[in-house]
């Protein structure tokens, strides 16, 4: 099972990354392979068709390794800041260079951070940009706020609450359920089996 876990904070070291981590990290005790794409490491540009601004060979280098990524992903996970009540341009850019040809089908989770108060508003967006890229969004998400993060001496965040913790596992179960059991994504097991 691959599942691409998109980051779209314009932060490095963000509670959202800090977030993804922890969700990647139940995946892959549930023996998922997960790729952390973080736009902040790999930024994309605004969609320009024309190709214009895709000169720079490692911005073009970004734009295609998240294409193939998403392509080969059994789910996608977005995880995004709360921008003023929404998601962020990061993360809009990011989809801009995506097609229902790479969510088709395919289970989507839907993971953010807000500052001050836990908001759910950027994933209600997030919901409607997933049906209009055919994608199914996991009824499970997850909102956190700063007050649900430790910070070790290096300045990294982490997850330290419990019920956060507690929402993460069901989270990743219902996201890993959905992938076995999704008629419409061919899973290795079964590439194997015909």
């Amino acid at each position: 099972m691959k599942v691409l876990l998109i980051v779209g904070s314009a932060k490095q070291y963000s509670h959202t990354h800090a977030l993804a981590q922890f969700v990647r990290g139940n995946l892959e005790e549930q023996e998922a392979e997960v790729t952390l794409f973080d736009l902040y490491d790999k930024p994309v540009p605004f969609l320009d068709v024309s190709g214009r601004h895709l000169n720079d060979e490692r911005i073009k280098a970004n734009v295609n390794e998240l294409r193939e990524l998403a392509e080969e992903a059994d789910a996608i996970i977005i995880g995004t800041p709360n921008y003023h009540g929404s998601y962020s341009g990061v993360v809009k850019n990011a989809l801009d260079h995506l097609t229902m040809d790479e969510f088709k089908m395919k289970p989507v989770g839907l993971i953010c951070n807000s500052g001050g108060m836990r908001s759910t508003e950027p994933l209600s967006h997030l919901r409607i940009i997933m049906r209009n890229l055919l994608g199914i969004a996991v009824p499970v998400q997850i909102s956190t706020q700063d007050a649900d993060y430790g910070k070790t001496e290096d300045g990294t965040y982490y997850v330290d609450v419990d019920d956060i913790k507690l929402r993460v596992k069901l989270f990743t179960e219902q996201i890993i359920k959905l992938i076995q059991n999704n008629p419409w994504v061919e899973t290795e097991e079964e590439e194997v089996n015909l």
